[in-house]
This record gives C-alpha cells, sequence and structure tokens, in this order.
C-alpha cells in the first residue's frame, strides 16, 4: 500500500508549482488499492500533467487535475480529502468554494428523485 508520505516524495518536484497535492477516494476512506491523487493547479494544468505523466509511476497513482474534472468529482475530492502538500491552505479552501457555491446551485439539477425520473420517462 502506498503511503501518503510515498505521495509526498513521488510528487515533490511539484511543491513550489501547484496549489496542492491531495489524495481523496477509497485510499482516503481506507479500502482499495488504488490511490487517487488529485493535483490543484490553477496555472497552465495541462502541462503540469505531462510533467507527471513523464515523472511519476503511472502503476501506482490514478492522477488527476482538479480544473480538468467535472463538477461531481470536483465536490468528491471536495468533501473527501487529505493534504498532501498545499502552499496555503487558506486559498486552497477559498478557491474551493467557487465550486461548492456551484454545486449548491446545481444541485437540484443533478440529482432527481425517483418520482421526478419516472414522470420524465413516461412522457
Amino acid at each position: 500500500m502506498v503511503e501518503k508520505s510515498d505521495v509526498a516524495r513521488d510528487f515533490g518536484f511539484l511543491k513550489d508549482r501547484v496549489l496542492a497535492v491531495l489524495i481523496f477516494g477509497s485510499s482516503v476512506k481506507g479500502k482499495g488499492r488504488d490511490v487517487d491523487v488529485c493535483i490543484v493547479a490553477k496555472d497552465d494544468p495541462k502541462k503540469i500533467l505531462k510533467e507527471v505523466f513523464s515523472k511519476v509511476d503511472a502503476s501506482k497513482y490514478d492522477v488527476w487535475i482538479f480544473e480538468e474534472l467535472p463538477l461531481y468529482m470536483k465536490i468528491e475530492v471536495i468533501e473527501n480529502h487529505e493534504i498532501v502538500f498545499c502552499k496555503d491552505e487558506l486559498e486552497l479552501y477559498e478557491y474551493f468554494y467557487q465550486f461548492r457555491k456551484l454545486w449548491k446551485d446545481q444541485k437540484r439539477r443533478n440529482t432527481l428523485s425517483k418520482e421526478e425520473l419516472k414522470a420524465m420517462l413516461s412522457k
């Protein structure tokens, strides 16, 4: 099993270039064998991802760029993560706030009750 310290070592080359590196998903909950790593990179996320794939063993991690995730996955990361390293924790949570607000506004549209689904399908 990959430890948080392993993630910090393997992704340490990003420490001064990204806002944060987080782990999320089943590895945070103590379940599963895969390690989901989310990189919060407000500036040039595609370049960062390319560099990660050239320097990090892809068989050990599932790597995601926060800015490239769909909203529902961003919320999963926001609600269920552990910080591996972070430049500025306050800035990170302020950055997350805009996505929480957007999710709150859209959540109703993204979740349907059984009755609503039946009504839609019966038309």
